[in-house]
């Protein structure tokens, strides 16, 4: 009777001692987001010196307006698979914009959404500048 009873005390005690497994929130899930550049086809000729007229699109699914105040990056590829940002610009209530930009030398564009807490982050497709 003492040995069960020293057992039970002691299997009590490592309950006691045991971590107790932490249970996290379920973490939200940011929503997919859409980013689209129209620069007027896939593949832009522009002479040096000219601007290039761009239009992007950030957008979600089932919502027609997204927060204000989100930036989008417009970005040329540096060597093979590297991206800098050369642009950025502050999405206008409908998650839209238009912006000029000089482009010195042929390159891939595209735009760049870093996602925030609510929005997952976003690539657009890719248009070729030929400057000639």
């Amino acid at each position: 009777m003492i040995t069960k009873t020293l057992v039970a005390g002691l299997a009590a005690f490592g309950l006691l001692l045991s971590p107790v497994a932490a249970t996290a929130a379920p973490a939200t899930q940011a929503k997919p987001t859409t980013l689209e550049l129209d620069a007027g086809g896939a593949k832009v000729k522009l002479k040096k010196g000219d601007k290039l007229q761009i239009k992007g699109k950030l957008g979600v699914r089932g919502e027609r307006q997204l927060t204000l105040g989100l930036d989008v990056f417009a970005q040329v590829r540096v060597g093979a698979s590297a991206w800098t940002s050369i642009y950025t610009k502050n999405c206008q209530p409908n998650a839209t914009f238009t912006a000029k930009l000089t482009i010195d030398a042929s390159a891939d564009l595209r735009l760049y959404f870093p996602g925030t807490n609510v929005y997952a982050s976003a690539t657009s497709n890719i248009v070729g500048v030929i400057v000639i």
